[in-house]
C-alpha cells in the first residue's frame, strides 16, 4: 500500500493542477473585461463638447455686433417737408383685387403741393380739395376716408424715403364698384420749396 501512496499523491497533484488552471482562466477573464471597458473611449465626447463650447463664444461675439448695427440705424432721420413744397408724382399700373365689374382706372398724378401743419400734411393735387394726412411715425403719414371727388373711399399711405423722394400706396374702392379694390403705387420727387 505504501507503494500506491506516491501514485495517489501524483494523481491528486495532477487533478489539483488541472482544477486550478480553469480557476486561473476564470480569474483572468474578469480582468480582460475591465480592460475592454476603458477602450470604449469615454474621452472622445469630451473634445466634442469642448469644441461646441468654443463655437458658442464665437456666436455670442457676433450677436453684439448685430445689435450694434441695429442700434445705429434705430434713430431715423425725419425726411418729411418742413415747409410747403411741390413734388412731381408718377403712378404705377392699377392692381385690381376682388370682384371687379368695371375696368381699371387711373387716379390723378403729376404736381402735388405738400404743406406741413404740425403732425399733419396737406396733400393738394389736381382734385378739388386737399387731403389731410396724419403722422403715423417718422416719415410715415396716412389718410383714410372719402375721396375729394366723393366717388368712393380711399386709403393713402405716404412714406418719405429721403428729403427728395417719396412713395405712396393708394387703395381705392369706388361707390359704383364696391367689391373691387384698386391699388396704385405712387413715386414722387421733390421739385421746389414754396414758402
Amino acid at each position: 500500500m505504501s507503494k500506491w501512496t506516491p501514485w495517489f499523491a501524483a494523481v491528486a497533484l495532477v487533478l489539483a493542477t488541472s482544477c486550478s488552471s480553469p480557476a486561473t482562466t476564470a480569474t483572468t477573464a474578469p480582468t480582460v473585461e475591465p480592460t475592454a471597458v476603458p477602450t470604449t473611449a469615454p474621452t472622445e465626447p469630451a473634445p466634442t463638447a469642448t469644441a461646441a463650447a468654443t463655437d458658442t463664444p464665437a456666436a455670442t461675439t457676433a450677436a453684439p455686433a448685430e445689435a450694434t448695427a441695429a442700434g445705429s440705424s434705430g434713430a431715423e432721420q425725419d425726411f418729411a417737408p418742413k415747409e410747403r413744397s411741390v413734388w412731381n408724382t408718377a403712378v404705377g399700373l392699377d392692381n385690381m383685387s376682388g370682384t371687379c365689374a368695371k375696368g381699371s382706372m387711373l387716379p390723378v398724378y403729376g404736381l402735388v403741393q405738400i404743406t406741413p401743419q404740425g403732425d399733419t400734411l396737406n396733400w393738394k393735387s389736381q382734385e378739388p380739395a386737399p387731403y389731410t394726412f396724419n403722422r403715423m411715425q417718422v416719415n410715415l403719414y396716412r389718410y383714410s376716408g372719402p375721396t375729394a371727388l366723393k366717388d368712393g373711399v380711399v386709403t393713402m399711405t405716404l412714406q418719405f424715403l429721403s428729403d427728395k423722394e417719396l412713395e405712396m400706396n393708394r387703395e381705392f374702392v369706388a361707390d359704383a364698384d364696391p367689391n373691387c379694390t384698386h391699388t396704385h403705387v405712387y413715386t414722387g420727387t421733390f421739385q421746389w420749396a414754396r414758402p
